[in-house]
Order: C-alpha cells, then sequence, then structure tokens
C-alpha cells in the first residue's frame, strides 16, 4: 500500500507540474504576441524546468537546483537514449538565454529568438507528455517506499 501510495502521490505532483509547463507556454506565446521577447524567452525556460522536473520524478529526483535538473535529466534520460540530444543542447541554450534575459539588461533578444524558444519548449514538453506514459508502461517508473 505504501508504494501504491507513493507513485499515485507522484503522478499528482507531475500532473502539477505539466500544469505548470503549460502555463508558463501560454505566458511565453502571449508575451511573444506582445513583443516582450525577454519576458517570453525566460517563461519558455521555466517551461521547459517544469516537464524535466516532472519527468524527474518518475525517479523520485527532485533537484534542488536548476543545473541539477539538466544534470539529471541529462544522466537519466538523454544518456539512458529515453530522450533525443538535442533536448540537451536545447535545454542548456535556453538556460544561457533565461539567464542573460533575466540579469543582462543591454542584451537584446529578438523575435526570431523568442519564437526559437518557445517552440523548441512546446517540443520538449510534448516530448515529455509522450515519454511519460511509455515509462509507466515499461515499467521504467521507479519509486522508493517511505
Amino acid at each position: 500500500m505504501g508504494i501504491q501510495r507513493n507513485v499515485e502521490e507522484l503522478k499528482t505532483l507531475i500532473k502539477e507540474y505539466l500544469r505548470s509547463s503549460h502555463e508558463r507556454l501560454e505566458s511565453s506565446d502571449i508575451l511573444f504576441k506582445a513583443g516582450k521577447f525577454r519576458d517570453s524567452i525566460s517563461r519558455s525556460y521555466y517551461a521547459f524546468l517544469d516537464a524535466a522536473d516532472a519527468l524527474l520524478l518518475t525517479k523520485d529526483l527532485r533537484p534542488k537546483s536548476h543545473s541539477g535538473t539538466i544534470v539529471l535529466c541529462n544522466q537519466h534520460f538523454i544518456k539512458e537514449g529515453l530522450l533525443d540530444r538535442k533536448y540537451s543542447r536545447w535545454f542548456k541554450r535556453i538556460e544561457k538565454a533565461r539567464l542573460e534575459a533575466d540579469y543582462e539588461r543591454q542584451k537584446e533578444f529578438s523575435e526570431q529568438d523568442a519564437q526559437d524558444a518557445l517552440e523548441e519548449a512546446k517540443e520538449f514538453v510534448r516530448a515529455i507528455e509522450e515519454l511519460l506514459p511509455r515509462l509507466y508502461q515499461r515499467g521504467l517508473f521507479k519509486i522508493s517506499e517511505e
């Protein structure tokens, strides 16, 4: 009973992370359409982050930092061949862009920069949503008993 309860709790948490990811994609799209490219890029990054954190929960991994999310996602899903390697490049690129968007006030971002970030974030979230059921069906959803 303990493991089943924990699996259900994690599934609920995963759904919350994915809901947040979609909310951030929606915000990014609104900001993009309003010409707020800097803030659109930041929201796209957080859509990436929330989706990756949802995926890490399938292995009961809860990173303590953004870089931890990227490292663990690479280690457990990209290097294992469960996700395409391009997502690692995209994640690192969008993390760099988010840091620049949030902290380098003089950095200019183009419409293309924001559009690329948003489209890549949408694709990454879709990839995670397609992978999650396969992980569960194949018994790759790991949970520790507490």
